[in-house]
């Protein structure tokens, strides 16, 4: 089975719902969000442990590996670094809702460390199109705890910025609402 940002996703949304995943429940309650309610996953680092070489390249060249020079058990293994270990793992979407980046926090660290994979996507997803009111959120936290919040009212729609940032993939968005009538910026 080929590796996908997707399939690899499914399986950070079981890890935070595995029975040892108290550390990621703790954060996501002391932040307020539920991974019952918006799409969130944790990511334990051990995704490619027992994978074949030949799924470990491809998680490689999705950018969710990459080679270490840190110590291995045995001589003939490779060391990686994964990309968002040990961290709630939020899926960004293309226009067809595929999910092809992922926003990680890595909560567990002195200060928690926030990290793209890449620059594609927007979270949660492609505003519809018939949005009347757009909310451009500074963060995905923001935007996920705007979510949660219910406040949304029927043809609203939230798009978290990437850092504060618009990327093209967001003014794309934003052109391609033709009932919009206003965008509202929450400011950090």
């Amino acid at each position: 089975m080929k590796n996908t940002l997707e399939t690899l996703f499914q399986s950070f949304e079981t890890g935070i719902r595995s029975s040892k995943a108290i550390k990621p429940k703790d954060y996501l309650k002391n932040i307020g969000l539920d991974y019952a309610e918006l799409r969130i996953g944790f990511n334990s680092g051990q995704f490619h442990h027992r994978e074949s070489q030949e799924s470990k390249d491809e998680f490689e060249a999705l950018g969710m590996l990459k080679k270490s020079d840190a110590g291995v058990r045995k001589e003939d293994l490779t060391a990686y670094t994964a990309f968002g270990r040990y961290g709630l793992i939020f899926p960004l979407l293309d226009k067809e809702n595929t999910i092809v980046n992922y926003f990680a926090v890595r909560f567990n660290l002195e200060t928690p460390k926030e990290e793209y994979l890449n620059n594609e996507g927007i979270y949660p997803a492609y505003p519809s199109a018939n949005t009347k009111r757009l909310y451009l959120a500074p963060t995905v936290i923001d935007c996920a705890s705007l979510l949660q919040s219910k406040a949304l009212e029927n043809r609203d729609a939230v798009m978290a910025m990437h850092n504060g940032e618009l990327l093209t993939q967001h003014m794309e968005a934003l052109k391609s609402l033709y009932e919009l009538e206003e965008i509202i910026i929450i400011k950090n």
